[in-house]
């Protein structure tokens, strides 16, 4: 080593000061030898200690962890040397989290003892008070202008560290495995609640954090032990499932931790960040989230863990699945309000990924890769999420005055139709109705709302699937009943009456006098039918006939009266005086 390096090394320690980090692993280290069995001879008469002497081993470690606050709030009253301070700071959060795992292994101990319930509740107790009681100490030590907004959740991530055994040790609680189990998958999800509860800080901006009484300005400060307090997360959601999870066959490994678990975690961090991104108008790390977002895909998949082939894991992979949905479809249920949250709060380049998380959860079923291997096929599909995107397309297209999106809701809601799988099971010609009646009414709408070239498109293109519309609803109706296919045409002939007056085409107007000639026609030629073929008692035909002629003959008299001239004339002159 030449001496520049040899320099530059002594430099590197000198500034870093690692040795603060040795002589704590050390401390925690030689800590654990003493209070065991077969080393407590120093402390305690050889042999008076089973296994382990849990009050003993939690009191030194909260020793060593106060030494360490105090020595960081000596190093910057005395000697201002805040590059070590923030070593210590991190050292602090360290000893918390080896307390709180230490206390996993004391739990278990206790719990085999006289009334181990009132132990390991108080050692619980004891240990969120000294995590909570420790933080405020070394801020108040350091003078560290800290707001509730990010001590909240800092504390309560550090809560959630200690007090989450409450419920997983099955001797205290009487829960059964699978409930045991169910709470140690849950952790990752409470601290993704713990790390939303950031986002009103995160709103304040960094103004909020200017003069914090440290020389680390933002995102130095206040983020590094937030950094430092997830990566623990990670740690302590696999350390929850060695402590407590009831192994099968005594495998070290056969747990049910998969990193499927920390998704919902990953992603609450990726939203604090982009909320980052967009108060702090920062573009970069707004694209780094919403390129990141899509690998949580990749963790999701509950395969790819080594130990994915022992028993207890895949078993639980099982359940998990069978009893929620798979990991894989609830991922894509969060990756879609991710980044239609995005979306919302003005991130332009967030929409492709909500149209792609859409599509996918159209052919992702709620067993989505719950085994190992697993096809898609026509019969996953599911038209809901299409439609659900449709439709907000159809808002927001509305909103924007966008015929292109309202294009892309319309292909949307037309795709939702075909592969929707209605639960009243309604026959295939009902739902062929429904397809062509829904695009359609799209289709007449785009062109009345929207006024440029894709509009004019669709004006011209509503009367032609109109009649299309007609056509096959009514002939698919009339196999299934003729009253309702009737009824089917009427109200389509008010439909293109309506859409006649309302959009001012005369095209509607004509297909309504049509269908109006065509239901009159068919009409009189039914009651012709039912008049001729149907059995009356006597005299009610010849009855029938006369009123017909009678009114047949007033109406002759009126025309020639020139009761139509005199009603057309009264309705222009109306028409005049309304112009």
């Amino acid at each position: 080593m030449s001496r520049r390096d040899s320099h530059g090394l002594l430099s590197l320690i000198y500034f870093h000061n690692p040795f603060y980090l040795i002589s704590t692993c050390l401390f925690v280290y030689g800590l654990k030898l003493f209070f065991r069995s077969g080393n407590t001879a120093v402390f305690f008469p050889e042999g008076s200690v089973g296994y382990m002497e849990p009050w003993g081993l939690m009191a030194a470690l909260a020793a060593v962890t106060w030494l360490m606050a105090g020595t960081a709030t000596a190093v910057v009253r005395f000697g201002r040397v805040w590059e070590d301070a923030r070593s210590l700071v991190l050292i602090v959060l360290l000893m918390l989290l080896a307390i709180a795992v230490s206390m996993d292994e004391l739990i278990n101990v206790l719990s085999d003892q006289d009334n181990p319930s009132q132990h390991a509740y108080l050692m619980l107790g004891v240990g969120a008070a000294f995590a909570l009681f420790t933080v405020e100490l070394l801020l108040a030590g350091l003078r560290v202008k800290l707001g509730w907004a990010f001590r909240l959740p800092l504390h309560a991530l550090l809560q959630t560290f200690f007090l989450w055994p409450l419920g997983l040790v099955t001797e205290l609680t009487g829960f059964s495995n699978e409930t045991t189990r169910w709470l140690i998958a849950a952790f990752p999800l409470a601290a993704a609640a713990c790390t939303l509860s950031l986002l009103p800080a995160v709103r304040r901006g960094k103004a909020s954090v200017t003069n914090n009484g440290t020389p680390w300005r933002w995102p130095l400060f206040p983020w590094t032990p937030f950094v430092f307090l997830g990566l623990a997360v990670v740690f302590r959601s696999y350390a929850l499932t060695m402590s407590f999870d009831p192994k099968a066959n005594g495998h070290y490994w056969d747990t049910i931790f998969g990193l499927y678990q920390l998704v919902p975690f990953l992603l609450a961090v990726l939203v604090v960040l982009l909320e980052i991104g967009i108060r702090e108008a920062i573009p970069g790390l707004q694209k780094l989230c919403l390129l990141c977002a899509p690998l949580l895909l990749v963790l999701a998949w509950p395969w790819l863990v080594p130990w994915s082939d022992l028993p207890t894991y895949s078993s639980f992979v099982g359940d998990f699945s069978r009893q929620v949905a798979s990991p894989v479809l609830l991922t894509l249920t969060g990756l879609t309000a991710f980044f239609g949250w995005a979306w919302l709060r003005g991130v332009k380049a967030a929409e492709p990924g909500v149209i792609a998380c859409g599509l996918l959860l159209a052919v992702c079923p709620a067993d989505a890769w719950a085994s190992r291997f697993w096809q898609p096929g026509v019969q996953h599909l599911n038209g809901l999420p299409l439609l659900g995107l449709g439709a907000c397309y159809l808002l927001l297209a509305v909103y924007s005055r966008s015929s292109v999106r309202f294009a892309l809701s319309v292909c949307l809601v037309v795709a939702g139709l075909a592969t929707i799988n209605l639960t009243w099971t309604a026959s295939l010609p009902w739902r062929q109705i429904l397809l062509t009646h829904g695009a359609t009414a799209l289709i007449i709408l785009t062109g009345a709302v929207f006024k440029d070239t894709f509009a004019t498109f669709c004006r011209e293109l509503g009367p032609s699937l109109f009649v299309v519309s007609l056509v096959s609803g009514t002939w698919h109706t009339a196999h299934q009943n003729l009253s309702v296919a009737a009824l089917h045409f009427v109200l389509m002939a008010c439909a293109a009456l309506a859409l006649g007056f309302v959009l001012q085409e005369p095209a509607y107007r004509v297909l309504a006098a049509v269908q109006a000639i065509i239901a009159v026609c068919v009409g009189s030629a039914a009651t012709v039918y039912g008049f001729v073929y149907y059995r009356m008692p006597a005299g009610v035909k010849p009855l029938v006939l006369a009123v017909v002629s009678f009114l047949g003959a007033i109406l002759i008299s009126t025309l020639k009266g020139g009761l139509d001239r005199r009603l057309r004339l009264l309705w222009l002159q109306r028409k005049r005086r309304r112009g």
